[in-house]
């Protein structure tokens, strides 16, 4: 649910621009107070993990597809600032890279996907998680709260698309945008339970007081496998990526229906080196293989820049983490 340059009035475009640095950079504060030492690798593995499960897209209905968002997982196992940063890593490195999603967008990009997505999914999710107690209802609770904030991600942008001028078609747009994305939702929540749930094996305690990994103890012999993790979104970019459903995404298959896409610009404003996810320079265009190529490439990038935006930030000291934590 990458928005293209050129659907959103500049007004809109410059405003959730805005929005959408005030809110990465809160979320960043946020961060910093209860960053430890595990938090850069951490962030960095979820990111190249989300990148890759977002090129593999699934079928949801008759010509239409959808694919992992992510902001609720990663949110799960990092905490909301912690998911809010890996969301703008993956959305700035599609951008720039790969050109899915407009950069005069990737405001409203963030704003759906980081903030209501990851931020919006994770309030659902310690709500639902205070009814429901034990491992089970922690992925149940996940889960829910994945598939609620795919919805609450697609009526954020009819929002904005509704105020850059088509309050007219502002319900038909909401109401297919949900309805599409309700059905993406169900894949979002299956991925998120699944995931979750192997975690779980590995860290049983996180299913007690439910403390993200990144703001938990330091991991030990029990901690996420970080390398195993890392080999696993590699695995998604070479092996299943190239095979991903060539159908339209919900917001692409809804724009088409309903004639918001004639408005996108026909190229990103800026070039991308691996524009639509291809090796041209390899004379392997169309080839799955190049498709496997741009993810290992675009996984390695993810991992750096969101491991370097951690790092950036000063170490909490560790009397704070767990002040903060308590």
């Amino acid at each position: 649910m990458h928005i293209p340059d050129g659907i959103l009035d500049p007004r809109i475009a410059a405003a959730t621009s805005v929005l959408g640095g005030l809110g990465f950079a809160y979320a960043a504060r946020k961060l910093e107070r209860t960053r430890t030492d595990q938090t850069p690798v951490l962030l960095g593995t979820t990111a190249a993990f989300l990148f890759a499960g977002q090129m593999v897209n699934f079928p949801v209905g008759p010509g239409v597809s959808g694919h992992l968002l992510g902001g609720v997982l990663a949110a799960s196992l990092l905490g909301p600032w912690g998911g809010m940063i890996v969301i703008a890593a993956v959305l700035t490195v599609q951008c720039l890279l790969f050109g899915d999603g407009g950069l005069t967008a990737l405001g409203a990009n963030f704003l759906n996907m980081g903030v209501v997505g990851a931020a919006g999914g994770y309030a659902i999710l310690t709500s639902l998680r205070q009814r429901l107690g034990g491992p089970r209802g922690l992925v149940i609770s996940a889960m829910l709260a994945a598939w609620l904030s795919v919805i609450l991600a697609s009526g954020a942008f009819a929002i904005e698309l509704g105020a850059a001028g088509r309050s007219g078609n502002f319900l038909p747009i909401l109401a297919w945008m949900s309805l599409v994305h309700a059905a993406i939702g169900m894949g979002e929540a299956v991925i998120t339970g699944l995931v979750l749930r192997a975690v779980l094996v590995r860290r049983p305690e996180l299913a007690g007081a439910f403390e993200p990994l990144a703001n938990g103890a330091p991991a030990g012999r029990k901690g996420l496998p970080v390398a195993a993790a890392f080999a696993v979104a590699l695995a998604v970019a070479i092996f299943l990526a190239p095979f991903a459903s060539e159908w339209p995404d919900g917001l692409e298959f809804v724009g088409e229906k309903l004639g918001f896409l004639a408005n996108a610009a026909p190229a990103p404003i800026v070039p991308a080196p691996l524009a639509e996810y291809q090796v041209s320079w390899l004379g392997l265009e169309g080839m799955r293989v190049a498709t496997a190529i741009a993810g290992v490439v675009g996984t390695l990038v993810v991992f750096g820049v969101a491991w370097g935006l951690s790092r950036a930030l000063p170490a909490a000291d560790r009397r704070e983490v767990a002040a903060h934590a308590a």
